[in-house]
């Protein structure tokens, strides 16, 4: 109960309850101050504080200057958590164990009532301020009062946990936990700073000290959860997530009233759910958490925003763009939500908005790592870059015209970008082939353009070819991805780099079209099938054709286990060729793909600011 209700119920109370007025046959002397205050202390000594309050309270309107009644008034008020009240009460005498409460109650309304982001801490530093000055009172008293310290220095971790400063949170725990064991709260807070500073075990420990003190602590819970997160102790993490929904029931019983109310802790719970679950590498799962649940509740920014962040995790850009922009719309002014918008918009590819979001965003909240990753991103697209691929080959058999073994590399230059969409590049390809004691060796020089849009990429390269065979050459390829799902593309090259370099040693090129297309379902699920035509210039044509399908069959927090069966089949129209061409060609493979991370650790990175 808040203390401005518990306030309004006292005065109610004191208003209208029966004992307010004398009873019959009492005069108004007679049971008036002395009996008032008897009265309240005996009710004060029996554990109603509402009671004592009523009585403390007409006494006191009785005399309004007598100070044991003012005083006896303000330390009921103080013990119903009213410290404002009571300070009124005392006023002018208000002594430091009340402003200290008083600062106490300004750290925990300036972590509720920011409106503005760019002055969320505009609140909790005035109370870091007054708690800093009420420090120095205390310390000067002629008789230590060993508690009075302790309050500030707890609400003082307090305060520093909410503005962020996580290194001077921790320093001054420190210097609370010299006088004694840390209250329950403060070492929660103390464990928050852990968490940010990157010292997850260490948090870890400190949530577990404060859920025994109270297993109900939601709170103590939620954070245990992140950090356990955090230390990749994912089966730990999954109880965890599954046991604040056990203690999150959809319905719950608020007062009197025999009609169960919504229970917001249940959706909350959820979502965490579906959180614990993405974390560990598991977006299929998140989302049978938390799909059906978007489509009851399209009006909850949070579970809007989870919906599209594994809507991304599933391979689904464009639903997750949708569903950020939904959350954001819902609660424009919420960081998360639109540090994560900016994320979908640089996925999507525009660029410019997401630079734009993440310039307001820095100047809001400079310290959040993932506003701090984006920038790294986005950085990264606005320079150039340099892409470097090899590819080493081992063949056996295959007759007289048989490629062997061999390796091909490839280097790429981009500029940054020209506008938003276009880059400039030149390129650079070299390929070896050692059949038998023979070495082949193909170089190939050129220069392109590529253009990006949120659906289409275009990229057109010319290319001058030398070492076996001068000859030039051009690419010219257009990739479209009209949703989630489908992505086509088409080719077609003059010149092709597929041409084999026994043909090319023989003076024989090829020319080359394709088409391709390929449906996933998610990112675990996916689909293609590709089409190639070859035209050589020694009047043989081959046609080549690609099915493949790739399956992710174990998916656990770092192991991922894909399986790729492919099916490939070629003809050729002409033969006797002086390169391996057989009249008709079919292979069948299946690959599986084994990953499994050993170890991570992510840097440790913490900032702070002065008040």
């Amino acid at each position: 109960m808040s203390a401005a209700v518990r306030l309004a119920l006292s005065l109610l109370l004191a208003v209208m309850s029966p004992t307010a007025l004398p009873a019959a046959g009492e005069t108004g002397t007679a049971r008036s101050f002395d009996t008032r205050m008897q009265h309240g202390r005996a009710l004060l000594q029996a554990g109603d504080r509402f009671g004592a309050l009523r009585e403390f309270s007409l006494a006191s309107q009785e005399r309004p200057g007598d100070r044991d009644a003012r005083r006896a008034l303000a330390d009921v008020l103080m013990e119903l958590g009213a410290p404002q009240a009571a300070a009124r009460v005392l006023a002018p005498e208000v002594d430091i164990g009340v402003r200290a409460r008083l600062a106490g109650e300004r750290v925990r309304w300036g972590s509720q009532v920011a409106t503005d982001p760019a002055a969320r801490f505009k609140t909790t530093d005035e109370a870091i301020g007054q708690l800093g000055a009420l420090l120095v009172e205390a310390r000067a008293l002629p008789a230590r009062d060993i508690g009075l310290e302790r309050r500030l220095l707890g609400d003082l971790v307090i305060a520093l946990r909410d503005r962020e400063r996580w290194a001077d949170a921790l320093a001054t725990a420190d210097t609370l936990a010299q006088e004694g064991p840390l209250p329950s709260y403060v070492r929660q807070a103390q464990a928050d700073a852990l968490l940010a500073m990157r010292r997850p075990e260490d948090a870890i420990a400190g949530y577990q000290e404060a859920l025994a003190s109270d297993p109900r602590n939601r709170d103590a819970r939620v954070g245990l959860f992140y950090a356990q997160v955090e230390a990749e102790e994912f089966g730990a993490a999954f109880a965890t997530a599954d046991t604040l929904v056990a203690q999150s029931p959809r319905s719950r019983q608020v007062g009197v009233t025999a009609r169960p109310l919504p229970n917001p802790d249940w959706l909350d719970a959820q979502i965490l759910r579906s959180q614990s679950r993405r974390y560990g590498d598991m977006p299929a799962g998140s989302w049978q958490v938390l799909h059906p649940l978007a489509s009851q509740a399209p009006a909850a920014p949070y579970l809007r925003l989870e919906h599209g962040e594994v809507a991304g995790e599933r391979g689904w850009p464009r639903l997750a763009h949708d569903e950020i922009r939904i959350a954001h719309s819902l609660a424009p002014d919420e960081v998360p939500i639109a540090t994560a918008l900016a994320e979908a918009e640089f996925e999507r590819r525009h660029w410019r908005e997401a630079e734009r979001r993440a310039r307001q965003l820095a100047a809001i909240d400079p310290g959040n790592d993932r506003l701090r990753h984006l920038q790294a991103d986005l950085d990264a697209y606005r320079g150039a870059q340099l892409v470097l691929s090899l590819q080493p080959r081992k063949a056996e058999g295959g007759g007289l015209t048989a490629p062997g073994s061999g390796m091909s590399g490839a280097l790429r230059a981009y500029t940054p970008p020209l506008g938003e969409r276009w880059r400039v590049f030149a390129a650079a390809e070299r390929e070896v082939d050692e059949p038998d004691d023979e070495r082949l060796v193909r170089n190939r020089y050129g220069a392109g353009v590529e253009g990006r849009w949120p659906d289409v990429t275009l990229e057109l390269v010319a290319w001058s070819n030398h070492g076996l065979l001068a000859h030039g050459g051009a690419d010219a390829s257009v990739q479209w991805q009209p949703d989630d799902r489908w992505t086509l593309e088409i080719g077609a090259q003059a010149f092709s780099s597929a041409t084999p370099l026994r043909a090319v040693q023989a003076g024989i090129r090829a020319d080359a079209a394709s088409v391709s297309a390929t449906h996933a379902w998610s990112a675990s699920s996916v689909a293609s099938l590709s089409a190639t035509t070859l035209d050589f210039t020694d009047g043989n044509r081959r046609w080549e054709g690609v099915l493949d399908f790739a399956r992710t069959v174990v998916a656990r927090p770092n192991v991922e286990l894909v399986l790729r069966p492919a099916l490939y089949a070629s003809r050729n129209s002409l033969r006797d060729a002086p390169y391996f061409n057989p009249e008709r060609d079919r292979s069948v493979s299946l690959t599986a793909d084994l990953r499994h991370r050993l170890w991570r650790r992510r840097p440790t990175t913490a900032t702070w600011s002065a008040p």
